[in-house]
């Protein structure tokens, strides 16, 4: 979704999805939406791609997000990252296999905890609790990384 101009079928999707959260039916979406908007659209903004964007939007107007702002945009050059991808998986792997000490696929859930606790856009404990929940792991506490990444991407 990174071309200059949406085609009428993403017109259609966007005018659909905006109307869902412009709660007062005055045209725009609270700046505070414009991330669980562009989530529900199958776009993957990260919260410092977001907090970008309602900084722009800010300089725009400050009662909140015009349909005109969202499409410009949900359609910036460039686009969000999509989850689902292919390129994102590998991404996922490849910066877990720098925790995967033996080379072996696996890294102790203990480790995955700290990583996804500590780094990036950190998770609570919570958080990883119920993304762990009924993950499967080896006799060691281990988890198969790779599966775990394919799980998530395909939830």
């Amino acid at each position: 979704m990174s071309s200059e101009k949406p085609s009428q079928e993403q017109l259609t999707e966007f005018k659909e999805a905006f109307g869902l959260f412009d709660r007062t039916g005055g045209g725009t979406i609270p700046q505070s939406s414009l991330g669980t908007l562009l989530r529900a659209l199958g776009q993957n903004p990260t919260e410092a791609e977001v907090s970008e964007l309602t900084g722009d939007a800010d300089q725009m107007d400050d009662t909140g997000i015009s349909f005109e702002e969202f499409v410009k945009l949900a359609m910036r050059p460039g686009g969000f990252s999509s989850s689902n991808s292919e390129a994102s998986f590998n991404e996922f792997v490849q910066a877990f296999q720098v925790f995967d000490r033996e080379g072996n696929g696996f890294i102790s859930a203990g480790e995955l905890r700290y990583v996804l606790t500590s780094l990036g856009e950190a998770l609570t404990d919570a958080e990883v609790d119920e993304l762990l929940k009924g993950f499967p792991m080896d006799k060691h506490g281990n988890i198969n990384y790779e599966q775990f990444v394919r799980t998530l991407i395909e939830a």
